[in-house]
């Protein structure tokens, strides 16, 4: 994901000379040709999140399309007074870009966990959220991005993500699915697909039918609540905020049944693979489906 968003952003800046990349002191190996091809659109703040943020309202003011790039935390949380001051209230075209999304940076400890980024984001006036499961998504979040002013904010894994939404079909809002059974669906988004995709896999070999699929690359389109009766929500994100809130928040009162899966709370002496949390936290499809079934 992280090598698909660069690539997509260095086509945009070669076209668009107001397109910016800033970064925090990180991802060289990554950012290294747009920042060698294009260096009068790249900016490296170092280890100074709250003034990049601040610079980049400054030249977003100004005109230009900043995009601020560093890993989970910092851009979001370190600076999270900046980004509702600077960038929310004065609704400017800024794009934050968290990497390692989730437990994608799991054995660095809890410090960096992105559990609790969509919750605050989402309380944030303005902002559009994006969270992409794969490479394919990430470039349908681009494009809507791409086309979209005011602040937005992009969570990506930490890369090497399967291409799993291959034989999906997306729509222009940034919805990735699967049709099956016009009651009963499985919600995802972010990096947490692969065992979303697990979990529909044991649903189908239990049932007499498919379950219609859907992973959420943009946090943001209505969802029609009379087509389900049965929704599960799947997210690699605290409960209390997250995904599975907006999908509670979107349906309001109706007569459909939703359980979400995510993380209650974090224990700050667990760290380890993404996997190996995912295990711990009972977000893998086997425990998921275990507890449904």
């Amino acid at each position: 994901m992280r090598n698909t968003f660069v690539a997509e952003l260095l086509r945009l800046a070669r076209e668009d000379e107001k397109v910016l990349l800033i970064a925090g002191d990180l991802g060289y190996g990554v950012i290294d040709e747009f920042a060698k091809e294009l260096p009068k659109q790249f900016f490296n703040f170092g280890i100074n999140e709250q003034s990049m943020m601040g610079a980049a309202a400054g030249m977003a003011q100004q005109g230009f399309k900043p995009f601020v790039y560093s890993i989970g935390n910092f851009p979001t949380f370190r600076c999270l007074e900046q980004i509702r001051n600077d960038v929310c209230y004065m609704n400017l075209d800024v794009t934050i870009v968290a990497v390692g999304a989730g437990f994608a940076y799991g054995t660095a400890g809890y410090s960096h966990h992105l559990v609790e980024d969509i919750g605050a984001m989402s309380a944030l006036p303005n902002m559009r959220i994006f969270s992409p499961a794969d490479s394919r998504e990430t470039k349908l979040a681009f494009k809507i991005m791409k086309d979209t002013a005011g602040p937005k904010y992009l969570r990506l894994g930490k890369g090497g993500e399967d291409d799993l939404t291959a034989g999906f079909i997306q729509d222009e809002h940034g919805v990735s699915s699967l049709m099956g059974d016009p009651q009963f669906a499985i919600f995802s988004t972010g990096n947490i697909l692969s065992e979303a995709v697990k979990l529909r896999q044991m649903f189908i070999q239990e049932l007499p039918t498919l379950i219609s699929f859907y992973d959420f690359s943009s946090i943001a389109p209505q969802i029609k609540s009379k087509k389900f009766s049965k929704i599960v929500t799947l997210e690699e994100h605290r409960i209390r905020g997250g995904f599975g809130s907006f999908v509670f928040e979107s349906i309001g009162s109706s007569n459909c049944t939703i359980q979400s899966f995510g993380i209650s709370s974090i224990d700050s002496k667990i760290s380890g693979s993404q996997n190996y949390l995912r295990e711990n936290y009972e977000l893998n499809a086997k425990k998921i489906f275990k507890k449904l079934r």
